[in-house]
């Protein structure tokens, strides 16, 4: 079974984005950019983000990229894990998909969210976030723990120090 894409709310393409590696990928017309064009850095408008709960929805969630997004086909897609591990594996993205997966509400903040504020107290690195560089939604997926367990990874003694 294939993770259902999550709902962006049929927004569409940015026209701002057709130019980017990211002309690909549907955007919430409410979002502020924070960087221009590429990379893709975004908040929502705090009040949006307020009237939504507790949780965030996906097409309204902070973006925080030094990068364009991967676009990978699922049908042909792999993924290893090797190094110091007993058994190096390479899975599929059905594979993955049918391991046991988790559900959990998680909250994400920018490390900058409400950088605008202080640069204007003092001036800091990095470019101003207001105070919407926050969510928090529902993820799920297969546990990496998981995932390294079946791959055999060694511990801390053999040199696996994260």
């Amino acid at each position: 079974a294939k993770f259902a894409h999550f709902d962006q709310g049929g927004y569409g393409i940015d026209p701002r984005d057709v130019d980017t590696p990211d002309n690909w990928v549907p955007r919430h017309p409410a979002l502020i950019r924070l960087t221009g064009r590429h990379p893709f850095n975004v908040e929502p408008p705090l009040p949006l983000l307020m009237e939504q709960g507790m949780i965030t929805p996906p097409a309204l969630h902070f973006v925080r990229d030094h990068g364009c997004c991967p676009k990978l086909d699922w049908d042909t897609h792999r993924f290893s894990i090797s190094g110091l591990v007993d058994k190096p594996i390479e899975m599929t993205m059905d594979e993955l998909a049918a391991m046991t997966r988790v559900r959990f509400p998680c909250t994400v903040t920018c490390a900058g969210n409400r950088r605008k504020e202080q640069n204007m107290t003092k001036q800091t690195v990095g470019f101003n976030w207001g105070a919407a560089g926050t969510s928090c939604s529902i993820w799920t997926g297969v546990r990496l723990r998981d995932l390294l367990l079946k791959a055999g990874v060694k511990d801390g003694s053999a040199g696996a120090k994260y």
